[in-house]
């Protein structure tokens, strides 16, 4: 995995760690939709953490897929992609 990769999935960990903490009132579905991205996201820690041993792209993408679907949370892959083509401003 190149260095881009590499750093725009610890840009996908600090953006979740936002919206849950951003998430505003605490409902059972904010509840329901903090604990899934939390989830989703523990394991793209452990695999930043480990040098993405055993991490599996297409496994961790699936599951951010019903997150869009879920709880209309499209912007992981628009950042991702961003900083994986340059299109963040950052050189």
């Amino acid at each position: 995995m190149n260095i881009l990769r590499k750093k725009a999935y610890n840009i996908l960990i600090y953006q979740a760690f936002l919206d849950i903490k951003n998430s505003g009132e605490l409902s059972e579905e904010t509840f329901n939709r903090n604990m899934r991205i939390a989830h989703a996201f523990h394991n793209l820690a452990e695999s930043v953490a480990t040098e993405f041993k055993d991490f599996n792209e297409e496994n961790f993408w699936c599951v951010i897929d019903s997150l869009e679907v879920q709880y209309d949370l499209y912007h992981y892959k628009k950042i991702f992609n961003e900083m994986v083509n340059g299109l963040n401003g950052e050189e």
